[in-house]
């Protein structure tokens, strides 16, 4: 059974800055490669949500989709729901990444 993708305010945000950045600073070629690993990964995660890292204390998971971005989520499986809470460029401040 897949679940369904809920998109929060935050991860809306963050994925469309990290696009602008790809198409400022890259190739129309590496906008196209990242959208695609983006929802070759929600396509895993609708249907194995449980399938990448999982930090207890958050209550969420993290799945790197390149070196440079990971994406975080939580799973809501009362509602059959996954959402998405905030695409991370790894590149930045931990301490700053709060749920």
């Amino acid at each position: 059974m897949d679940y369904e993708i809920v998109w929060s305010p935050v991860a809306k945000t963050s994925y469309f800055s990290i696009l602008e950045y790809l198409e400022k600073n890259w190739t129309t070629k590496e906008i196209h490669a990242f959208v695609r690993r983006t929802n070759e990964i929600l396509d895993l995660i609708k249907t194995r949500p449980s399938l990448f890292q999982y930090s207890k204390s958050s209550d969420t998971h993290r799945c790197v989709l390149v070196k440079q971005v990971s994406l975080f989520y939580r799973v809501k499986p009362s509602s059959n729901r996954i959402e998405l809470l905030v695409f991370w460029d790894n590149r930045q401040n931990p301490e700053k990444l709060v749920f």
